[in-house]
């Protein structure tokens, strides 16, 4: 069996996570996690380096700013993983591109990804290699969750994902514990959603149309319209599926704050002067407020709810699948670092293995979600399934 040198740029929340499942799936002869903090790096590969009781992750000191760097960086493996901000995922997937090396990301431009940057498709399949955007959770995971409901029917009609990163209770003035970057929470919040209305793409507010969903264990939760949770999904499903769409779970009065926020322009990108020096509100709000909401204390927890409805053998058919996965203790990682890195690390070796096609790939078609859902299971995640159809003689 062929073995695989991964390259993973960023050692921050996610890149250990990722590290630590390609060593254990990946059939990987060598692993590197860089950062541009060596000292981070090399602590964060010892830790995943301990948990399997072996040497296979090594840290690099890499800027990803420096394209230098980076290029040289690539050229050491076979596939590449992003862990940096999704801000940097546009240059990077094109750096990657012009050294031949496969890639993923957790997070990219899904309107530049579709329209721009495929017009290079056939450059990279005459190259052999496949660079796969937003592998993460969402997008990523619940996407393909989705194409697993849509594909046990004959015909879909619509398809709603939900998701959410919490802490295990409600703490702190937002109900919400930070679990990724934060500039990364504000872009969510702020701009417009890709959703398919009618079977058309069609963008929506975000943080509008609030909709409340009870979770068994969880209670009562609110979901609001975030921005790049349906990844390029609209366009690859248009036609076909009448409606998607994606909203962010949170406990309820969050996004009444957050609304408010926005509204007040604690979101905006145009600079302002106070007392003569030129201030961004959302750099300064990514500032202010991530040592407010750390709670290094709390556990976290994933939740997933999708839902899907169509027909299948001429009756109605309607699916929901739901999952929650919380902090492990054992291992010490997140349930958004497990739900986060080891979903891209799935992408990442069915990219090493060929699973995935070659060429610049919509996440949605890199495989089919029944192949998805059964590595995501291989890594001891539950999923509960509701089925309503009409049952035939």
């Amino acid at each position: 069996m062929s073995s695989f040198r991964y390259a993973i740029l960023g050692a921050g929340m996610q890149g250990p996570a990722v590290a630590y499942d390609l060593a254990r799936f990946g059939n990987a002869e060598v692993i590197y996690l860089a950062d541009i903090d060596l000292e981070r790096a090399t602590q964060k590969a010892e830790w995943v380096n301990q948990l399997l009781q072996k040497q296979i992750v090594f840290p690099r000191r890499v800027d990803a700013r420096d394209e230098k760097q980076v290029l040289d960086y690539f050229s050491e493996a076979d596939v590449v993983i992003s862990a940096v901000p999704w801000q940097m995922n546009m240059r990077l997937i094109q750096l990657a591109l012009d050294a031949k090396r496969s890639f993923i990301d957790m997070g990219n431009d899904p309107e530049w990804f579709w329209y721009e940057f495929r017009k290079r498709d056939e450059e990279a399949k005459e190259a052999g290699i496949a660079l796969v955007p937003d592998c993460g959770l969402a997008p990523g995971m619940v996407n393909h969750l989705g194409l697993y409901c849509m594909e046990k029917m004959d015909t879909c009609h619509e398809i709603r994902l939900r998701c959410g990163g919490l802490p295990q209770r409600p703490v702190g003035p937002l109900g919400y514990k930070l679990v990724f970057n934060m500039i990364g929470v504000i872009s969510e919040y702020t701009g417009e959603a890709l959703v398919l209305r009618e079977g058309k793409p069609t963008y929506v507010p975000t943080l509008e149309d609030i909709e409340y969903l009870e979770i068994e264990e969880l209670g009562l939760l609110e979901a609001a319209p975030t921005s790049g949770g349906t990844s390029t999904a609209p366009y690859t499903l248009a036609g076909k599926v009448q409606e998607y769409d994606y909203k962010t779970l949170r406990y309820p009065g969050h996004w009444d704050i957050m609304r408010a926020l926005r509204d007040l322009g604690f979101f905006d990108e145009e600079p302002i002067k106070v007392e003569g020096h030129p201030v961004i509100p959302r750099q300064f709000t990514a500032t202010v407020i991530p040592p407010k909401i750390d709670f290094p204390e709390e556990k976290d927890l994933v939740v997933v709810w999708v839902y899907a409805s169509g027909e299948k053998n001429g009756t109605p058919y309607e699916i929901s699948v739901q999952y929650i996965d919380y902090h492990d203790d054992e291992t010490g990682f997140t349930a958004m670092e497990r739900c986060t890195g080891f979903s891209a690390s799935i992408i990442a070796i069915g990219v090493a293995n060929g699973t995935v096609p070659r060429g610049i790939v919509p996440y949605e078609q890199s495989m089919s979600g029944h192949a998805f859902v059964r590595e995501f299971l291989k890594r001891g995640f539950v999923l509960r399934e509701t089925v309503s159809h009409t049952v035939q003689p």
